[in-house]
């Protein structure tokens, strides 16, 4: 099937006002509708604001709070925080993506278990801010 032929099919709908149509021919099927509202995207902010006092994963995957080859957890409670400082990591598959602060803080809360799976922009460190 060519470029050309989609095209045309596409017209035909449009001058037609068809919902969609399917063709098949060998190796390819093609399928197109027509008349979809358009969607908008919303992107939900997944790292942490000065306004939100938590730390939010920037990803979906399971947390980590230690380097699963050391024992040692990254940050505690009551730990001072600078900028860019590694907090934990977020395991997805065999990747490691590291999860850090934004801007200094103190670690107010660790809400999420080492080893938990998590969504995208879940909370899960407590922060309070200097003033």
């Amino acid at each position: 099937m060519m470029l050309e032929e989609i095209r045309q099919l596409a017209l035909w709908l449009k001058e037609h006002h068809l919902a969609g149509a399917e063709m098949s021919s060998p190796g390819v099927h093609l399928t197109l509708k027509r008349g979809a509202p358009a969607v908008s995207v919303v992107t939900p902010a997944a790292a942490a604001t000065v306004d939100d006092k938590v730390l939010r994963t920037t990803g979906l995957g399971r947390l980590l709070l230690t380097h699963p080859q050391q024992n040692q957890p990254f940050v505690a409670v009551g730990d001072q925080l600078s900028a860019g400082q590694l907090v934990a990591v977020l395991q997805v598959g065999e990747l490691l993506l590291p999860q850090r602060s934004p801007k200094a803080a103190k670690v107010v809360d660790i809400r999420v278990p080492c080893g938990t799976t998590v969504g995208y922009g879940e909370a899960f460190l407590g922060l309070e801010y200097p003033v």
